[in-house]
């Protein structure tokens, strides 16, 4: 194994309930990123040290949350800013071995996950894919799997656990908290949480090898429906070549290519986004 992709997420991480606790104090996601990419990154250089690089991709808001240098390694790598091709998996290819997500969370409108989305909070409701509503880890391990890269390992709380056991998604998964409410948990210490981070690592590392991690693809042609937050929201994203609108709130597109679906709903985020505060 020589590659290894770390996505980056917020809502999932250990000790956060909400956006605001980040707003009010932006070095608490930072603290927390370095908590857990810490366990995760030494049990790796640990039981596979010829591991060449490490990617860490920033993939939250703006994805200016992880301290520049904080992993002082030659091997580590790191994806920071927006707006960037792929976003959530900037610069993934081939050249992976395995796909890690850090600090994900449950699709929106699931009962009491953390901060519950799906790509946009203020735009987007909900995604469904060939009619299967996704979240954000089915939409980036379908992408993944496109390049031949299989999903390895996630960490986010206990809802995000319960979906995935309902896919054919078999990450090795650490439960980093218990979701009460979209802004509320019931919190694990850290001296409880390192030696499940390290044990899920070793596990996502000696599948990898094994070849025992399944890659799970969505199957052309490929039909992405979103329902988005407002009409005049699908009013502006309907302008969309080969996009179409079913639904007043919804529209759809096809394609064979998964990367153009991501690419496609990506896009409808940042539209959308100029849109939520349109009165």
């Amino acid at each position: 194994m020589k590659k290894v992709f770390i996505s980056l997420d917020t809502e999932g991480l250990s000790g956060l309930t909400s956006w605001e606790q980040m707003t009010t104090d932006p070095s608490v996601t930072g603290k927390a990123y370095t908590r857990e990419l810490n366990w995760i990154i030494n049990e790796i250089f640990n039981i596979a040290p010829e591991i060449e690089e490490i990617t860490l991709c920033d993939s939250h808001s703006r994805g200016e949350n992880l301290p520049y240098g904080v992993f002082d390694d030659p091997r580590i790598t790191m994806i920071s800013g927006y707006p960037r091709q792929d976003y959530m998996l900037a610069t993934l290819d081939e050249t992976y071995d395995m796909l890690m997500l850090v600090g994900y969370h449950g699709m929106i409108g699931s009962k009491y996950a953390l901060m519950d989305h799906s790509y946009s909070a203020a735009g987007l409701y909900n995604i469904r894919i060939n009619g299967e509503a996704v979240g954000e880890v089915e939409l980036n391990s379908y992408y993944a799997a496109s390049l031949g890269v299989p999903l390895a390992f996630v960490a986010g709380d206990d809802i995000l656990e319960e979906e995935l056991k309902n896919t054919k998604l078999r990450p090795e998964y650490v439960r980093t908290k218990e979701g009460l409410g979209r802004f509320a948990a019931k919190m694990y210490s850290p001296s409880a949480l390192e030696e499940k981070f390290r044990a899920a690592t070793r596990k996502a590392v000696e599948r990898c090898e094994k070849r025992d991690l399944p890659l799970v693809k969505a199957e052309g042609p490929i039909k992405l429906e979103m329902d988005l937050a407002t009409t005049v929201m699908a009013d502006a994203v309907e302008m969309i070549p080969a996009v179409t609108r079913p639904r007043g709130r919804t529209i759809a597109y096809t394609s064979t290519s998964f990367k153009d679906v991501m690419h496609m709903i990506l896009v409808t985020a940042i539209i959308t986004g100029r849109y939520k505060d349109y009165k």
